[in-house]
């Protein structure tokens, strides 16, 4: 495992304020680490409190994107609950809902021996398919508010990978589906109490939801006046929005047709600032006329980076600064490559490399290949103070390979 013990490393001089510090003491923490920023979290929470002060929706956190207990807990009780997308996501939102807040699920996967228990943690249920409705429904529909997943069919991304409307999507009732079937057989829908739709992925303009929201009003109008209850999802970033009016245009467009109530469960937009990845440079070498510098870290780390071709954020890069690196991980996978980044000081061994806007689906996603450790997790608080949370174990990473203390007896 590739952990680097605290005290050993230094912090490149892209990373050091005026003073020639870090702040917060930032190397002396062990890496590869995770560090959530409380201050960053509670300053992108504002924007769920101003939609609950202005009784506007009730906004929930998607945990799919970030899932640490002890974050979730400092969330909750400025939300009105979790999205969630699995029983185990649903047990881990009920331990860390100290709010009593509401929890809400959908799933493609929904498993018949695990619904009753599903029913006992969660208050709202979204069936991902007229299938699973027609199966499920009346086991359920006492304990949880039913609803249907809807897929709008109106798609606004260019990348099928993570477009929820594609072409022959797996997630939710085709919009033309749902209303023939209101039209044909509405006894059907009997029960239906609300609608989730999720249709989006990163987008900054929230005018996208508002053109969803009249396109769905527009083909399903009198389906819609049988509800109580709306979802808008998530997929939408509040701190980069080119248009956070059309949020509230959106809210209106609802609320002056529709007496239900409305739910907005965003993930990224409430974490992604809020953490970082922290690495120390393991080696330093030439290669065919670049310069590869290998990180503690690697792509297990962050899945995203391989899965969809970018490269993240990097403290201190500048296109025009002078020293050009590979910043690589540490395993034995060809691609396991950030990308090119400048600095202007040499990196060398031993020094601090951060990867900024780290705070969602990374340590959801994160795996062992090769048998490299999960990143210790820190909270940074508010006080400027790095505490550790949790660090990956040897135990834990034989355990998932059916050996050692932790491995099913």
């Amino acid at each position: 495992m590739s952990t680097k013990q605290a005290g050993t490393t230094s912090v490149h001089p892209s990373l050091l304020d005026n003073a020639g510090t870090f702040p917060n003491g930032l190397n002396r923490i062990s890496t590869p680490a995770f560090v959530y920023d409380e201050a960053v979290l509670n300053h992108l929470l504002t924007y769920a409190d101003q939609l609950r002060q202005m009784d506007r929706c009730q906004v929930l956190f998607a945990i799919k994107s970030f899932s640490f207990s002890d974050a979730l807990k400092l969330m909750s009780p400025r939300l009105a609950g979790f999205a969630v997308s699995s029983l185990f996501e649903a047990k881990l939102a009920q331990e860390a809902n100290i709010n009593a807040g509401s929890i809400h699920i959908t799933t493609p996967g929904l498993r018949s021996g695990e619904l009753d228990e599903i029913g006992s943690l969660c208050d709202y249920l979204s069936f991902n398919s007229l299938s699973q409705w027609d199966m499920y429904q009346d086991r359920i529909k006492d304990a949880a508010s039913c609803g249907l997943r809807i897929n709008p069919q109106l798609s606004f991304l260019d990348d099928e990978r993570y477009d929820p409307c594609r072409p022959a999507s797996k997630l939710g009732v085709p919009l033309e589906d749902l209303v023939s079937t209101f039209q044909r057989d509405p006894a059907r829908l009997a029960g239906v109490r609300g609608i989730l739709f999720h249709s989006n992925c990163d987008s900054p303009d929230f005018g996208e939801l508002l053109a969803t929201v009249q396109h769905l009003y527009s083909s399903a109008g009198a389906f819609l006046k049988t509800l109580d209850w709306i979802n808008l999802g998530g997929g939408y970033l509040f701190e980069d929005s080119q248009n956070l009016d059309g949020l509230h245009q959106a809210l209106d467009f609802i609320k002056s047709r529709l007496d239900v109530d409305v739910f907005l469960e965003p993930g990224s937009a409430l974490i992604r600032s809020a953490g970082f990845i922290v690495s120390t440079v393991l080696d330093v070498f030439p290669s065919e006329g670049s310069i590869v510098a290998v990180l503690d870290t690697s792509v297990n780390h962050m899945p995203e980076v391989f899965e969809y071709d970018f490269e993240p954020d990097v403290a201190g890069h500048d296109d025009d600064a002078p020293n050009e690196y590979v910043l690589a991980g540490c395993t034995c996978l060809a691609g396991d490559i950030f990308g090119e980044y400048r600095f202007p000081d040499p990196l060398k061994v031993g020094d601090q490399v951060v990867f900024n806007n780290a705070g969602s689906y990374t340590l959801t996603k994160a795996h062992v290949f090769n048998g490299i450790g999960l990143p210790s997790v820190y909270a940074l608080t508010g006080q400027g103070e790095f505490v550790l949370k949790s660090r990956f174990t040897f135990d834990q990473y034989a355990a998932r390979w059916g050996t050692g203390p932790q491995a099913a007896s």
